[in-house]
This record gives C-alpha cells, sequence and structure tokens, in this order.
C-alpha cells in the first residue's frame, strides 16, 4: 500500500490508552526513521502537550483549521517539530470544544473540514499520519473519521465496557462510509493495559477475540504499567524518552513492526 495512510485512533470510551497509543506508537515509527505526523483533534490537547518541542512558538492549532470563520489555511503554518525527530504534529488547544455548537450548525458540511484542509496537503510528504481523537462520538470524531483511511481502536483489558466503545465507533464508520468516506476501512483493535495475571483481563481479551476475530485484533498488547501514566503527566515526554528499555516501550517497538508489516502485505 502506498504511503501517506492516515489512520485515525477513536474508542468512544475514555481511559482505554488512546493518547498513549497515538503518542508512542506515532514515536515508534519516527525512531524507525518514518516521517510521522500526529493530529491531535482531541480538545484535551493531551498529544500536544506530550510532544510540542517548544510551546510558545505555536500560533496556529486545530482551533483555527475547524473554525468556520477562518479563511482558508497555509497547511504548513500548522505542522510543528516534536521532542522527536521524524515526528511532526498539529497542535490543539482545550478552545477547540468550543467550535462544537458552530461546527453543528454547518452541519453536514462540517463533517468535511478536516479533510478539506489537510489529506491532499500531507499525503505525499508523510509515510505515516495518526489522528487522535476524544473519547466521544463527536464532530471531531466524525471529522477524523471523514479524513482518514482507516482507523484503530484501543481498548482497556481490564475493562469490558470499553468494548462498547468498539461497536460505537464501527457504528460510526459504517455511517461515514456511506455519508463520505466510502473507502473508509476498519483496521484493528488494540489490546492495551494488560495485566496477565488478573482472570478478568484473560476473560475480556478472549471476549475481544470472540466478538470481533483473531485477524481484527493486533497480535501485539501493551502491558499495564505506571511509566505511562506518569508520560501522561509530564509534558514533553513519551516512553521513549523516559523508559525505553520498559516492556512498555518494548511494546510499542513490537506494534510498530506490526502495523508496518499490515501496510507492507496490503
Amino acid at each position: 500500500m502506498k504511503n501517506g495512510i492516515i489512520s485515525a485512533i477513536s474508542n468512544y470510551k475514555g481511559g482505554v490508552g488512546k493518547t498513549i497509543t497515538a503518542v508512542n506508537l506515532s514515536a515508534a515509527l519516527a525512531i524507525k526513521k518514518k516521517k510521522i505526523l500526529l493530529i491531535d483533534i482531541d480538545p484535551q490537547s493531551d498529544s500536544t502537550r506530550a510532544l510540542v518541542q517548544n510551546p510558545s512558538s505555536i500560533d496556529k492549532n486545530v482551533y483555527q483549521l475547524l473554525d468556520p470563520e477562518e479563511e482558508t489555511p497555509d497547511l504548513q503554518d500548522f505542522i510543528y517539530p516534536t521532542i522527536h525527530k521524524n515526528l511532526s504534529i498539529i497542535p490543539n488547544i482545550t478552545e477547540t470544544s468550543g467550535l462544537e455548537i458552530p461546527l453543528a450548525r454547518n452541519f453536514p458540511d462540517s463533517n468535511l473540514y478536516l479533510r478539506y484542509a489537510v489529506r491532499n496537503h500531507i499525503k505525499d510528504i508523510f509515510d505515516y499520519i495518526f489522528i487522535d481523537c476524544p473519547p466521544t462520538l463527536s464532530i471531531f470524531v466524525s471529522n477524523a473519521l471523514h479524513c482518514a483511511d482507516c482507523v484503530i481502536i484501543p481498548t482497556d483489558a481490564g475493562s469490558g465496557n470499553s468494548l462498547e466503545g468498539v461497536r460505537g465507533v464501527l457504528d460510526l464508520m459504517e455511517n461515514i462510509k456511506i455519508s463520505g468516506n466510502p473507502e473508509l476501512k476498519f483496521l484493528k483493535i488494540l489490546i492495551n493495559k494488560i495485566d496477565r495475571r488478573k482472570s478478568a483481563h484473560k476473560a475480556n481479551i478472549d471476549s475481544i477475540i470472540d466478538r470481533f476475530g483473531e485477524k481484527n485484533t493486533f497480535k501485539t498488547s501493551i502491558p499495564t504499567s505506571t511509566l505511562f501514566e506518569a508520560t501522561e503527566t509530564i509534558t514533553k515526554s513519551t516512553i521513549f524518552t523516559k523508559e525505553a528499555a520498559s516492556k512498555g516501550a518494548q511494546g510499542f517497538r513490537s506494534l510498530a513492526n506490526e502495523f508496518l508489516d499490515y501496510f507492507l502485505k496490503k
């Protein structure tokens, strides 16, 4: 499959490791010398805080990119370097949450704002692009899925409720394939926060495989770790900048290899 693949990372249930996945998978691929762009479309802006190298340098972000009142943007002004070589970001700010009402007024055209703003401008520049989505089924997620080629759905091994988030994203995908992005594909489910000592985790993993199929689930899973919680709360930090030899870092290296193999086979 050609480069410039856009993957949305989405689950409408919170706490499933969505941003951890977006940030650390992006970093793992960048370390492998792939040219990566992460688009932070979540107004919580956790990916932005984790990756932005020089916050004071930012004057363009997702708010202006999606604001119906803004003129057509020059996308190059929105792309910033991060703490990792080969990894760039389109950052976000918390004020973007205030755009939901203006975007709703422009529905359904507003579903395509991100697609029109970025898709044709980045696919020839970057090897892989990821969109970190908010834990909702909001218009921001709809924008991400209208822009993306495929969707990765993280889920929490310790939470049966996160499976409902998987189904919610899959249902939204089907609607979006009809309404404006017929080429959108479901890539795979990623199982996060695994503690194999706990029987409930094993039961949830078995349930995921039973409901969605082994071929629709990454073989790689990410272990639970307080290191991820620490990197989430510290700005300018990923698992590779803090604990590059940890099991969590090893997990994301393995995930990066599996991700690349998936597209090499296409």
